[in-house]
């Protein structure tokens, strides 16, 4: 690996990176080793090959994408040592090792996964019995400590409120009790 190169050319979104690299492999004879996210927005183009090549493939991409708005930055490192196979080698061996998990994965444990479903299906119908439960039994106090969010989903439910599904959206916290106890104190 003495005589091969990597190149980096950052830009900003995935379309930003697709151009680089479309210019940067007509250009030379080089090889993509990968579009890199960086973090949200940020990608890094990543081209291997000889150095005059990758150099070369560089420049060509820059010269296009210089003038956008997504291109940042580029580098060469030249000679790559061969200590360097390291950083780039897991990420092809990665995805070897996850279907040779996934094919284990799929004979082992298919028993644990039956069982499990069962506790979380008996909670999930109980909060809703409660809330219609409680509508009818709360004082002024109790509405005025609930959240307006929590105060709208009363009101939905309640049967025989003044106001309209729209006017529910929009009232504030105040319209809201005031609504709620004079239809709670009909009942």
């Amino acid at each position: 690996m003495a005589d091969r190169a990597l190149g980096l050319i950052e830009v900003k979104g995935y379309l930003g990176a697709v151009v680089a690299a479309d210019a940067a492999l007509k250009a030379a004879n080089v090889s993509l080793l990968n579009i890199e996210t960086v973090k949200a927005g940020l990608n890094t183009v990543q081209l291997i090959g000889d150095v005059s090549a990758v150099r070369s493939a560089v420049d060509a991409a820059v010269e296009l994408v210089q003038d956008k708005p997504y291109y940042l930055a580029s580098h060469v490192i030249s000679r790559l040592d061969n200590q360097t196979d390291i950083l780039f080698a897991p990420k092809r061996n990665s995805k070897t090792a996850k279907k040779e998990i996934a094919s284990t994965a799929e004979t082992i444990p298919s028993e644990k996964i039956e069982e499990k479903p069962q506790p979380v299906k008996e909670t999930k119908a109980k909060p809703a019995e409660k809330l219609e439960g409680e509508t009818r039994t709360y004082t002024r106090e109790k509405l005025e400590k609930l959240k307006v969010v929590e105060l709208r989903s009363l009101a939905y439910h309640q049967e025989g409120i003044r106001l309209s599904k729209k006017e529910i959206k929009f009232a504030n916290k105040k319209l809201l009790v005031e609504t709620l106890m004079e239809t709670i104190g009909e009942e």
